[in-house]
């Protein structure tokens, strides 16, 4: 998949908030391909693949699978291959989803409601059940979830029966303000609220508007048809101070380009900064640790995530050990060389390169601490006093 060239021309295209979506989808598209044929491309995918993975989105977005063939429609017309027409063929052969119809709440006027509740005095555990009430969850399924459930790293939460459902952002800030750290990951009941008494809360902060629980639930299916999961529940909020009225601003996003240029930059600059207490570092978690602080330093911009988790293509989920920045993210390595640095960059380049497969990263590093090399043999061009830098 040509994921620079795509996003390029997402970007010219100048189609909304719909790009991010269109090229997630066209991702999704090609791992599944990978996964179930082996084919490595999504050109390489033909009429039976493509009819295939219509058959699933249908099954598993029955509202919208539109939305999610799009974008591979819309890269097939990047690249101008015959794959366009047949994807075209089958958008047509699937109905349209039922109109919204007049009885259901729009976002806006949701999230509005739920912004007023949040200046009443309400209970954290209250408000994260009206927060998760525009879902696609079932209210029984809300009330049966544990605090297990909540993965607050992937943004996913899995219901009883396995499925994992999205959260709006407004959810997930409730949710880390009522599920404190040393709660995370505890196998007990999210709620103490029962079925019997949900609606009493809804009544009380949202009652005004006769507001039900299923109604809610409807409303933010309907809404998923035109907004789609990924703007809803995966897109951060536009969150720019608004402009001073006739002051002209423009805000420009360091690219990812320019942010790994910096990384590897700054990096070195941490090997030259540790290069007095390298001989001290006991193991490669210290290492780890003194990378991260250096990165918390010197980026206080960019998100920068340890110990990231990420679906490998093995059969266990593999992790990295940091990454930085949102999309996409840059994965980092970081090791401790005994003996031999050799074995370290087999093992660290190997893991990083399994990171890129399964994301959407164009280059990834490898910082490998080597107490015992002396940085005046310069035998790899990337070593920095006593710490050697791979880029891949």
């Amino acid at each position: 998949m040509d994921e620079n060239g795509f996003r390029k021309f997402l970007k010219d295209e100048n189609t909304g908030e719909t790009p991010r979506f269109y090229f997630g989808s066209a991702r999704k598209f090609e791992r599944w391909l990978f996964k179930n044929t082996r084919k490595e491309k999504i050109e390489d995918a033909d009429e039976i693949d493509i009819r295939n993975w219509a058959t699933l989105i249908q099954k598993k977005h029955p509202r919208s699978p539109k939305n999610y063939l799009q974008g591979l429609r819309v890269y097939y017309r990047f690249k101008r291959l015959p794959q366009e027409i047949l994807v075209k063929e089958i958008l047509n052969e699937i109905p349209s989803p039922p109109k919204v119809g007049p009885n259901t709440i729009p976002w806006d006027t949701f999230e509005r409601d739920i912004s007023e509740v949040e200046r009443k005095r309400i209970s954290p555990e209250n408000l994260v059940f009206l927060n998760l009430l525009w879902s696609e969850m079932e209210t029984t399924e809300i009330l049966k979830l544990y605090v297990s459930d909540i993965d607050f790293e992937k943004r996913l939460i899995t219901s009883q029966s396995g499925k994992t459902f999205g959260a709006t952002w407004k959810a997930w800030g409730a949710l880390e303000k009522y599920i404190t750290n040393d709660r995370r990951g505890r196998t007990e009941p999210l709620f103490k609220t029962g079925l019997r008494n949900h609606q009493i809360i809804i009544d009380k902060y949202l009652g005004t508007y006769g507001i039900k629980s299923k109604k809610i639930r409807d409303s933010c299916l309907s809404d998923l048809v035109d907004a789609g999961r990924t703007a809803r529940f995966f897109s951060e909020p536009n969150i720019k101070p608004i402009s001073m009225i006739g002051e002209k601003q423009t805000v420009e996003s360091t690219s990812s380009k320019e942010l790994f240029d910096r990384l590897v930059g700054e990096i070195m600059n941490f090997g030259n900064r540790i290069h007095e207490r390298i001989r001290q570092v006991k193991n490669e978690e210290e290492f780890k640790r003194l990378l991260e602080g250096y990165l918390l330093a010197t980026f206080p911009d960019e998100l920068i995530t340890p110990e990231f988790p990420f679906k490998g293509f093995g059969k266990a989920d593999s992790k990295i050990d940091f990454t930085i920045g949102r999309d996409p993210k840059i994965p980092i390595e970081a090791k401790v060389a005994g003996t031999k640095i050799s074995d370290h960059i087999r093992k660290g380049s190997g893991q990083v390169i399994e990171f890129l497969k399964s994301y959407t990263s164009d280059k990834g590093i490898l910082v490998i601490g080597d107490k015992e090399r002396d940085p005046e043999r310069r035998k790899h061009s990337g070593m920095q006093d006593n710490v050697y830098i791979i880029v891949i």
